[in-house]
């Protein structure tokens, strides 16, 4: 999201979170750290039978709490500042469990890691589990996962779609930056709003077999609160590939999707993609160059418009003002069937 309203948005929430816990004295000493359990988050992963891959983060748990109807401000607010202060356990030994396989894998500095299944890896979806085995100082800890799953599509041509989420598929509001920072810190995910049509234009996708995965530069911090904005809004199940939430190279987003494209571009071999972005950041320009690093891969490049003042559109870039209105334009070009285009005009 490079300089965009969205990405300073988001950084001052992390900026405040931090000058807080600081303020507050409330951020865990080390001696409590040692005693806490932790938590291991397994991001959906994806791949065909011929190689795939697991993320997932490793934390110090602070206790499992969904969302519900009619939570207070109050809750919503610490929710979301538990999300953003959380603590990594660096240099965490763990044990990753899928399709009867054991792989061992250490985080990074960071807490993240990722684990390649190497094929080969039989198509379907399949549940990955985890065990904490020791963290950087050799000792083991209680632990619970909040697990996810594999997705493993046909390795054959076809069509596949990266889609960004902010102003994309997630209404978060180009305009102010403190109001959208108030907005971000003080919902729920089961307040946050998608485009009339959206879920129901990807429902229409997958329904198809092409694979979908959202590449955005929302922090990893809140992937789980993501996660259930899409389960609640009726999306189909997607891997979800989040920003490492530091306090360095704030704006270095072109940098950072254009490597997580590469990296899915790589898992699915012969596939050709549908760009899905906003001119609300730097998505076309970002598309384009991803047009020109990987000829004859792209099929369409959709582009949501937010922006007030828009910037010169790139060549051969579908622009469009809502769903309704690219699903019209996609059942001209015969990437929709009629009842296709029906089921998503009619939400």
């Amino acid at each position: 999201m490079g300089i965009s309203l969205k990405v300073s948005a988001q950084h001052i929430l992390a900026l405040v979170a931090v000058n807080l816990a600081a303020t507050a004295g409330i951020m865990s000493t080390a001696e409590a750290r040692r005693h806490r359990s932790a938590v291991i988050q397994i991001y959906h992963g994806f791949g065909t039978p011929g190689e795939a891959c697991v993320w997932g983060r490793v934390l110090e748990d602070k206790g499992k709490r969904r969302p519900k109807p009619g939570d207070s401000w109050y809750r919503k607010v610490k929710g979301n500042y538990r999300a953003l202060e959380s603590d990594e356990l660096p240099h965490a030994e763990l044990e990753i469990l899928v399709l009867d396989r054991k792989l061992r894998t250490r985080a990074d500095k960071e807490g993240l890691f990722e684990v390649k299944v190497k094929g080969p890896v039989p198509e379907g979806t399949h549940e990955v589990n985890a065990r904490f085995i020791a963290d950087d100082d050799g000792k083991e800890r209680k632990f619970r996962v909040e697990g996810g799953k594999l997705l493993v599509w046909p390795a054959r041509p076809g069509v596949a779609v990266i889609s960004d989420i902010d102003d994309t598929v997630l209404q978060t509001g180009v305009g102010s930056k403190v109001k959208m920072a108030i907005r971000v810190v003080s919902t729920s995910a089961l307040d946050l709003k998608t485009f009339a049509g959206a879920p129901a234009l990807y429902r229409v996708w997958a329904r198809r077999g092409y694979p979908i995965v959202f590449v955005s530069g929302s922090p990893v911090n809140l992937y789980p609160k993501l996660t259930r904005f899409l389960e609640h809004t009726r999306f189909p199940i997607a891997p979800l590939m989040l920003k490492d939430f530091g306090l360095k190279d704030l704006t270095a987003q072109k940098k950072y999707k254009l490597a997580h494209i590469a990296t899915v571009v790589r898992l699915l071999p012969g596939y050709r993609f549908i760009l899905v972005g906003d001119d609300g950041e730097q998505d076309p320009e970002i598309y384009q160059e991803v047009k020109q690093r990987y000829k004859g891969r792209v099929e369409l490049v959709l582009i949501h418009k937010v922006a007030k003042e828009p910037k010169p559109a790139p060549a051969r870039q579908l622009r469009f003002g809502s769903y309704a209105e690219v699903a019209k334009q996609l059942h001209r070009l015969s990437k929709l069937t009629a009842a296709e285009l029906k089921q998503v005009r009619s939400k």
